[in-house]
């Protein structure tokens, strides 16, 4: 068992650059566990709070009981009265238009006489559940519950592999422009930090230019990313006088184009490093990109991969099941690397033709007027085309042109009844916290 004191660094956190120490913090963590510790064990318990250090706090004070801890994505209305189903109990910031009817457990009365002796949770320690829930990017988001002791796993494989193999590891300072509310700004930002005696920045940035400010000191930063983030750094990369500050990014989430991140490699003097998992799997490889040549994932270890007519399956200790099959299509190489070769899950039939909307998104990136795309089927049947356009295609006269091009672009690969239909021209793509698109809710671009 870890004692918490033990783990945290004298000087462990900061918020806007404003110094907390580990005594602060271990402070504010008994405050809330002499609050929450009259909770019935077996109870669940929502969690939100947009401050990290709050977020922690309350966090690790929960996770000393035997208590299920929800995380909601955000704390919009509609998203909490669906959470009523789970539980009442709500820990952390409650906005006054939330619906009515959550106990707020940080208002319980505090056990004066309780005992703290904080400890790091486990399973040992009689700690629950974690619960998140998946980004519901082909329907509805379903409860995703992670035991302490994969969680921790996870991050032992993390501090393994990118810390203690290098020739002198030391204490890291991390900085998140992707929330903690997510699994992978949870373990980035918050828990691998916490965890093993690195330095975080409580404060998240989700503009590269606020991020640039807070790089200005002496420490060599972890920067935490999303793709999306990422991507529309690669015209105006306000991090490039910042880059001796930099010693590693992280993008994970979702796919970093190659080209972007080759960019982003030539402009940073260092590769991304892209993390592969999601909410269920956990992680499963990482790479850098630093060439056109296909660059293979390295999965973590204690990961194996084969496959099953074109699609990948998981062997891993952070799932249930002995082997899961997942929706990506790839190929394994001998050292046991592996490809990602698509989605194997985005294939529909329009006029009863079958097709593959990922290799559809791929051609149409490919025009030299498109910067970002997602299709999706409408409930016409027919398919619709979400655009965000290049400089080139922006100084274009007429979004019809524009369509016509693009649609007879696709029919030199595609029948004409199966190209989009409905078009649509954004700025950027609407992607959420975690820098993914959720297609169930791109219809709306189509009403």
């Amino acid at each position: 068992m870890y004692n918490l004191k033990n783990l945290l660094g004298e000087h462990m956190a900061s918020r806007d650059g404003c110094a907390f120490s580990s005594a602060q913090f271990l402070a504010l963590v008994e405050s809330f566990y002499r609050r929450y510790a009259s909770l019935e064990a077996g109870s669940s318990v929502l969690l939100y709070h947009s401050d990290s250090i709050e977020f922690a706090a309350r966090l690790l004070a929960l996770a000393q009981l035997p208590l299920d801890i929800v995380l909601p994505p955000n704390a919009q209305p509609q998203t909490l009265c669906d959470l009523q189903k789970i539980t009442s109990f709500y820990a952390g910031e409650l906005e006054a238009d939330s619906p009515p009817g959550f106990t707020c457990v940080d208002a319980f009365a505090p056990d004066s006489s309780l005992a703290c002796d904080l400890h790091w949770p486990g399973s040992a320690q009689g700690s629950g559940s974690l619960v998140f829930f998946t980004s519901g990017s082909s329907g509805p988001a379903k409860a995703i519950y992670k035991s302490w002791d994969a969680i921790n796993c996870e991050l032992e494989t993390l501090e393994q592999t990118f810390i203690c193999a290098e020739p002198k590891p030391e204490h890291l300072s991390f900085v998140a422009m992707v929330s903690h509310q997510h699994i992978y700004g949870l373990l980035f930002k918050l828990l691998w930090p916490l965890r093993f005696g690195h330095f975080f920045e409580a404060s998240s940035y989700q503009y590269p230019e606020h991020l640039a400010k807070r790089l200005g000191d002496h420490r060599r930063w972890q920067v935490v990313a999303s793709p999306a983030q990422l991507s529309r750094l690669v015209d105006d990369n306000v991090l490039v006088p910042k880059r001796a500050q930099i010693e590693r990014i992280f993008s994970s989430g979702g796919p970093l184009a190659d080209s972007d991140a080759i960019t982003l490699a030539e402009q940073l003097h260092q590769g991304v490093v892209q993390v592969y998992g999601s909410t269920e799997t956990g992680g499963i490889g990482y790479r850098s990109v630093l060439s056109t040549t296909a660059t293979p994932w390295q999965p973590f270890a204690g990961i194996s991969l084969s496959t099953d007519e074109g699609r990948l399956a998981l062997q891993s200790p952070l799932i249930d099941e002995p082997i899961r099959l997942l929706d990506d299509k790839g190929q394994v190489l001998s050292d046991g690397r592996f490809l990602l070769l698509g989605r194997a899950d985005r294939t529909v039939k329009v006029a009863e033709k079958r097709v593959d909307l990922v290799g559809m998104e791929a051609r149409l990136r490919q025009h030299p007027l498109v910067c970002a795309c997602a299709l999706l089927q409408l409930s016409s049947g027919r398919l619709g085309a979400l655009v965000a356009l290049g400089n080139a295609g922006e100084s274009q006269a007429s979004s019809r042109e524009i369509t016509v091009q693009l649609k007879a672009w696709l029919g030199q690969e595609f029948e004409a009844v199966c190209v989009p239909r409905k078009w649509r021209y954004v700025e950027q793509l609407p992607y959420n916290s975690q820098g993914k698109l959720i297609y169930s809710q791109l219809e709306q671009y189509f009403v």
